[in-house]
């Protein structure tokens, strides 16, 4: 989930990855990450082998195995966006425009509503966002389809500002605040209240603003007035 968590040589790190730290530090309790594919994290938390995870969309099925902390680390996700080559001959202007285009796209992820239900749409799915960006810019594929903040943190850190564009059509986010998943079958309501508290005062206290500007505003050398954080 680049920006957000990144890996290298088994040290984790990213804003969500430090927002997780600093709520385990808060709460007393040891953090242990580990890394799986999202269906097997799904799995984890509903069998309780996994106790929380972030970056998850609340849905009235995930609310059956899964509490939401009350304070979000985001106050919403960010809109979803097309890359597109800027010495390319593609224009997506509005959504019938994607019709003819080869989307890049990362298996397993869910985008809006409207686009994970279209089958005509040409997908390309990749295993990383990093995968599609590269083939973008080689001109294998027409747009790759991705979270704005994501997006532009990305296209700093493989350095393609140059070649690579966000086209004028956009998918606005769906505006749900964006909080801290725990398991139901393995956190006790002792120790949710005790996250509950932790994530809080984490807001409360300015925690949460200033990893996002070290992690990802600093990190990728994004102005820090774009809203792409809420």
């Amino acid at each position: 989930m680049l920006p957000w968590i990144t890996e290298e040589d088994g040290v984790y790190g990213g804003a969500y990855t430090e927002i997780a730290r600093e709520l385990a530090r808060r709460a007393g309790l040891a953090l242990q990450i580990k890394p799986c594919p999202l269906k097997r994290c799904h799995f984890m938390l509903e069998q309780g082998t996994a106790d929380i995870m972030i970056g998850l969309r609340e849905t009235p099925r995930r609310d059956i195995y899964l509490y939401f902390l009350q304070t979000p680390y985001r106050e919403r996700s960010a809109d979803r966006v097309f890359y597109v080559r800027k010495d390319g001959n593609v224009t997506i202007n509005d959504y019938a425009d994607i019709a003819p285009l080869r989307i890049g796209t990362k298996w397993g992820a869910e985008y809006l509503r409207r686009f994970d239900r279209d089958w005509s749409v040409q997908r390309e799915p990749a295993k990383d966002m990093e995968a599609n960006f590269r083939k973008l810019a080689l001109g294998r594929i027409d747009a790759v389809l991705i979270p704005e903040d994501q997006g532009d943190a990305l296209v700093s850190a493989l350095h393609l500002d140059g070649q690579l564009e966000k086209a004028a059509f956009r998918m606005p986010s769906d505006g749900q605040p964006r909080s801290i998943a725990v398991s139901r079958a393995s956190v006790s309501p002792e120790r949710l209240a005790v996250l509950e508290t932790a994530m809080h005062d984490m807001q409360k206290a300015g925690t949460l603003a200033a990893i996002y500007k070290r992690y990802y505003y600093d990190a990728y050398h994004i102005p820090q007035g774009t809203g792409l954080v809420k």
